[in-house]
């Protein structure tokens, strides 16, 4: 629902940005809605209510929706109604509108739900914006106390159970099923999410560490079949930051703590080899 007041003049009822989404557990996390700067955005009157959304995506929406009775009331550049705050359907919180390229009229309704904990472009548009990278999701891919009345389930359980919370509301306005590809483990094809999380990176360009591992795959090791060596050169060549802290079941473990009350990070020389001794001792 639309929180501020526009500098257009409307009729007094409520308004709505229409937002679509074919991962409904990510909701919890919205954190605003993107809108293309250049594109021309209706709002329009359905029943007794406003809707704001891509005019090229109106007619496309209203055969979806079957909605015949559907009234232009007045017409927007995206970029006039950058950081116009608006209130979370279920969540007790605001936030704003942001302008992204990325927004595409290709699909869905122009205004794109925006989770900085569960997306890439989601995540960057959130650092530009200095947005916090929410993501009330933990390691077992459950609702943290942050999800509120979530907590404890999991994910892809959620999804219906947000969609009928939307539907109790008064904010669902369509909902259909649609064939897409998803991100899954190759190994298992059990779908996978997006959740941004800290992690422990090697600044591959400090005391010239690149240039020093190159070497040594040129001249330090032996491989099988020979051709690989010049596939693994140019992955060090082109290598950003690299990720070490890779949460892999086959992986080895690194050698830090933390403190559980505080969080403060422990990487003493002792703590270490405290950790390799009772690696040593018990595996």
């Amino acid at each position: 629902p639309l929180e501020d007041e526009l500098p257009i003049s409307l009729p007094e009822l409520p308004i709505y940005f229409l937002i679509w989404t074919t991962t409904p557990w990510t909701l919890p996390a919205n954190l605003g809605i993107a809108l293309h700067p250049d594109f021309s955005y209706c709002f329009v009157k359905v029943n007794e209510e406003i809707l704001i959304l891509a005019e090229d995506l109106l007619d496309e929406v209203a055969k979806a929706t079957k909605i015949e009775k559907i009234e232009i009331l007045s017409r927007v550049k995206g970029k006039e109604l950058a950081e116009v705050k608006y209130t979370h359907p279920f969540a007790k919180r605001s936030s704003k509108i942001l302008l992204a390229d990325f927004v595409t009229v290709e699909e869905g309704t122009g205004c794109v739900h925006i989770a900085p904990g569960h997306g890439e472009e989601d995540y960057l548009l959130g650092l530009k914006h200095n947005l916090p990278i929410f993501s009330p999701v933990n390691d077992e891919g459950r609702f943290t106390f942050e999800g509120e009345e979530f907590e404890g389930k999991g994910v892809f359980e959620t999804n219906p159970l947000i969609v009928d919370r939307l539907r109790q509301g008064g904010f669902l306005l369509y909902q259909s099923r649609i064939s897409h590809s998803y991100p899954h483990c190759w190994r298992c094809k059990f779908p996978l999410i997006f959740r941004a999380t800290p992690q422990w990176f090697l600044k591959v360009d400090k005391h010239n560490l690149r240039d020093k591992a190159i070497e040594a795959v040129l001249k330090n090791v032996k491989w099988f079949p020979p051709q690989s060596k010049s596939r693994i050169k140019s992955m060090l060549e082109e290598r950003p930051d690299w990720c070490l802290s890779r949460q892999r079941y086959w992986g080895v473990g690194i050698p830090i703590v933390y403190c559980q009350s505080c969080g403060e990070v422990i990487m003493s020389e002792d703590a270490i080899e405290s950790i390799l001794d009772l690696t040593a001792k018990y595996g």
